[in-house]
């Protein structure tokens, strides 16, 4: 029994008698906390919960990652084994709210656009719930052997528009981000001298996306710009495939103007393609210059970058195979490129 519960029976009590009794029965019942609600975690593999903007985050990588970005879960759950961890980190984030000043709140509440903890009202109760289950409970909710220790719900962040464009119609160039999803005090992006960019193209599987954000984070690159027809960031699949890294590294949405406003000043495109026109990537990573921003294109896994997008490109770069093998997976192309392309900017 909780101690309020405990302190509205003894009162209740008080009174004397059956009716006292029954009044402290009441009264403790009144006072325990509600069951949380689970329901979004039952059954999981068979529910869509992007299509209510949620998101999934598993085990504690991810999970902290998301947390030091300023996500709030809408709920944790965690096993027995998991519990002391979990209680410790609902705590210290308790500590973090209550610290923030007069008037900050005793939770961090989540601004899904950008994504950064801002100060929500006042409002009582812990940062973000926490439940705890036996291993087979959880297994038994989520309905698959589940051995990530804690899974968490939070709302789907809203991914804004790589904005390059300044008040004169010409692409500007700024400072690096500070934060994620950083923004300039107008509300414009501007890439930085010698940044350096993934842009995604219809990389329409989850695991794979997850993969090449992955990479460009551990590589060094200033953001992951994401073309139209690209699976989520923020789908199951796709958190557990990037290591939780889609909260580590600058995520934007981006469409043929934006490259065609990064390459009106003077940054290089890249795109990788098999066609004739393309060169060796080892060789001409020599030649870029690093000073001028650079973006790397990589598109569908199945049919590659449209001709319309290419001919937005200023080079086109491959990776010579051998024994007859015309291609590699592209999360597998998209990491050797980037260590090519994008490597000199963990330097």
């Amino acid at each position: 029994m909780t101690e309020r519960a405990s302190e509205a029976a003894d009162a209740a009590a008080a009174d004397g008698g059956v009716l006292g009794v029954a009044r402290a029965a009441r009264s403790a019942f009144d006072a325990l906390p509600a069951a949380p609600d689970l329901s979004a975690l039952s059954k999981l593999k068979e529910k869509n919960l992007a299509a209510a903007g949620l998101m999934i985050l598993e085990g504690r990588i991810a999970i902290e990652k998301a947390l030091e970005t300023g996500v709030v879960p809408q709920l944790l759950v965690c096993t027995e084994a998991e519990a002391e961890y979990w209680r410790a980190k609902q705590a210290a984030a308790d500590r973090a709210a209550v610290g923030a000043g007069p008037g900050a709140a005793a939770a961090i509440a989540y601004d899904p656009a950008p994504a950064i903890a801002s100060a929500a009202p006042a409002a009582a109760g812990p940062t973000f719930p926490l439940h705890t289950l036996s291993h087979a409970e959880l297994c038994a909710l989520v309905d698959f052997k589940f051995h990530r220790g804690a899974i968490a719900v939070a709302d789907m962040p809203r991914i804004e528009t790589f904005a390059a464009i300044g008040s004169d119609g010409r692409a500007e160039l700024g400072q690096p981000a500070a934060s994620l999803h950083a923004r300039r005090s107008d509300g414009v992006n501007a890439p930085p001298r010698g940044a350096r960019y993934l842009c995604l193209w219809d990389v329409t599987d989850p695991s794979n996306l997850g993969a090449l954000v992955r990479t460009a984070a551990g590589l060094g690159a200033d953001g992951v710009l994401l073309g139209p027809g690209c699976a989520s960031p923020y789908y199951r699949k796709t958190i557990r495939a990037s290591m939780g890294n889609v909260f580590s590294i600058p995520l934007w949405s981006i469409d043929a103007g934006g490259l065609v406003a990064f390459r009106s000043e003077g940054a290089r495109v890249v795109a990788a393609a098999l066609t004739e026109n393309s060169v060796p990537a080892h060789g001409f990573a020599a030649t870029v210059d690093a000073r001028a921003p650079l973006v790397l294109v990589l598109g569908n896994e199945g049919y590659g970058l449209p001709g319309e997008l290419l001919s937005l490109c200023t080079q086109q770069v491959c990776i010579p195979m051998a024994r007859g093998v015309d291609s590699l997976n592209v999360a597998v192309a998209g990491g050797i490129l980037m260590y090519e392309l994008l490597g000199g900017a963990t330097a």
